[in-house]
């Protein structure tokens, strides 16, 4: 005897009081999208379900079938997650299906944005009421757990939730190191917790996945989100400590983007000149492997430009020319209309003769 799992859902007793409603392209759609029988079918079911609002248990699972069809399809996550809060689900059950489906389809953006609504759902009711502050992740304002005020038990209750999300995501990056949406998530995972030890340990996981590739620029944004967003912030002692990381990198594979770009990003943030790395920059010139780096030239250029305009010094200013000529002309080619219009534009700077 079958049971009504071997039955599509349509034709089950349980669905015989719905009217489908079909898709309306219009009466001579120009490009009609081919779906399948089985998408089409249970869009039909699922309209009729929105339309009239209906929250129960069928809905639900109508969701679950609409998502594993369509795993992008951002209505029925939202009417999902409704359903989730109105029929009061059990939410713990609902990540472990959510976990299924990041393991079939972890560049969904979709996915990793309802275990966020979870994840969020669960710890409002978890811990007291959370503060009011700007995430940096995503620059809104929203809710953040006061961690430091939490007894010990909910510490630890906190460190355990972080520490099962953060498990999630670094099993997706294993498969992708540069999946976006994972590490947006992961991003939101340590602000939403508040100012917990995760900050400091999150150091540790990019220390690592660098050693195992030092061009994975997602983990070189993450460590300036953590450095500079942290609960620490970037004081003198952080900068200097970062700064020499950055060099070691940088020494390591000159011609790595990623490390400059951290270096640079690290000195503008705390307000420091670049000039503090002028004798780092013209020592690699000295180094076979770095005197071809377009990223050690621009790197002089920006400094030497930045100390002509501020000290009026004609050395600097003869300097940045030559570094703008080299990028044109032997290190960066591709890009030689831009270095030349560099050097057209510091014909405009002032200074003593």
């Amino acid at each position: 005897m079958s049971s009504d799992e071997d039955i599509p859902f349509h034709k089950q007793p349980k669905w015989a009081d719905i009217v489908p409603i079909p898709q309306d392209d219009g009466p001579n759609p120009l490009v009609p999208i081919a779906y399948t029988k089985e998408y089409s079918t249970s869009m039909n079911y699922f309209r009729a379900i929105c339309r009239s609002q209906e929250q129960s248990e069928r809905a639900f699972e109508l969701t679950t079938i609409v998502i594993n069809l369509s795993p992008s399809h951002y209505t029925v996550w939202h009417y999902r997650q409704t359903l989730l809060k109105a029929l009061n689900k059990d939410m713990t059950q609902e990540l472990e299906w959510v976990q299924e489906m990041i393991d079939e389809h972890p560049k969904s953006y979709q996915i990793w944005h309802h275990r966020q609504v979870v994840v969020d759902h669960m710890s409002a009711s978890a811990f007291p009421a959370a503060t009011v502050s700007t995430t940096p992740s995503n620059l809104h304002t929203v809710p953040m757990i006061p961690y430091l005020e939490l007894s010990e038990s909910q510490q630890k209750a906190a460190q355990e939730a972080v520490q099962t999300e953060l498990n999630c995501i670094a099993q997706a990056l294993v498969e992708e190191p540069k999946n976006y949406h994972a590490w947006s998530y992961r991003q939101w995972v340590l602000s939403h917790f508040g100012l917990g030890p995760w900050w400091e340990e999150e150091l540790g996981y990019i220390d690592e996945l660098i050693a195992v590739d030092v061009r994975n620029n997602s983990a070189w944004n993450q460590r300036y989100f953590v450095v500079t967003l942290g609960p620490k912030g970037l004081t003198d002692e952080v900068l200097e400590r970062e700064v020499q990381y950055a060099k070691t990198k940088i020494e390591r594979t000159p011609n790595n983007e990623s490390p400059w770009v951290y270096l640079t990003g690290v000195l503008r943030k705390a307000s420091h000149p670049l000039s503090e790395i002028k004798a780092f920059c013209e020592g690699l010139l000295q180094k076979p492997n770095a005197n071809f780096s377009p990223f050690v030239h621009s790197t002089l250029l920006d400094i030497y430009e930045q100390e002509a305009k501020q000290e009026r010094r004609a050395d600097s200013l003869l300097k940045a020319k030559e570094e703008a000529i080299i990028l044109a002309e032997k290190v960066d080619t591709i890009r030689e209309r831009y270095w030349n219009w560099r050097k057209n534009q510091l014909k405009a700077i002032a200074v003593e003769a």
